[in-house]
């Protein structure tokens, strides 16, 4: 069974302590992703829907105040919810994207992780090496320049916000289109910042492995069978 991407809620943005998706639905026995990015000295905490939010990977170098995380719950019934993140510290900024998946892994859904930064601003960033076939790949990425709305050539989904008018925070979530065929193959994401300055991108990326696919039945002969032949 292929991975798939469900209506999942829009890109949430705010400033300067939490952020809030729009109301949605889940499917039973999905999976929801959450790529979350901004700037804080402080940890963000990822709730919502009564669920067990375990963050998989994060890219904060150098204890800069520039992160990005990714977080992911399992869900057990399709009950309509939001998902906010929230964090303490001032002069803050976050973004936020849900994706509601189904046909992830059952047991350990959780793939290879990676993490990087660069300063290029049209950026392919190698994610990770895919471990197995057709797992999909998720990004998160924050762009500390503050340059503008970042966009990709992957699904992306960026936000911006001017922090009291004088500190620009900007942010990417980007998922790969399909699932990655074959495992062992690079997994790359792209990250453009606005306009062609020089940017300050770090990223986190997670493969979201598939549930596996069915062995079809053996059959089996009694140890009391006795093979008869067509003719004797």
């Amino acid at each position: 069974m292929p991975i798939t991407i469900h209506t999942s809620p829009a890109i949430a943005s705010s400033t300067p302590s939490s952020v809030t998706t729009a109301s949605f639905t889940p499917v039973a026995g999905g999976l929801l992703v959450a790529m979350l990015s901004g700037s804080s000295d402080a940890q963000p905490v990822v709730s919502g829907g009564g669920l067990t939010w375990t963050r998989q990977v994060r890219q904060n170098t150098g204890g800069s105040q520039f992160y990005a995380d990714i977080w992911t719950a399992p869900v057990s019934s399709a009950s309509p919810m939001t998902v906010s993140a929230s964090l303490g510290g001032s002069f803050n900024a976050m973004g936020l994207k849900v994706d509601v998946i189904s046909g992830q892994h059952p047991i350990n859904p959780i793939g290879q992780t990676g993490t990087g930064t660069t300063s290029t601003n049209n950026a392919t960033v190698t994610g990770y090496e895919s471990s197995t076939d057709g797992s999909r790949g998720f990004c998160s990425a924050v762009e500390g320049e503050g340059l503008g709305t970042p966009t990709s050539s992957d699904q992306g989904f960026g936000w911006f916000v001017n922090v009291s008018g004088f500190f620009p925070n900007a942010g990417l979530a980007v998922r790969k289109a399909a699932d990655t065929a074959n495992s062992g193959t690079t997994v790359t994401f792209n990250l453009d910042a606005s306009g062609s300055s020089t940017a300050d991108w770090r990223w986190a990326a997670l493969e979201i492995l598939p549930e596996p696919p069915l062995r079809p039945a053996s059959p089996r002969m009694p140890a009391t069978a006795v093979h008869r032949a067509a003719s004797w």
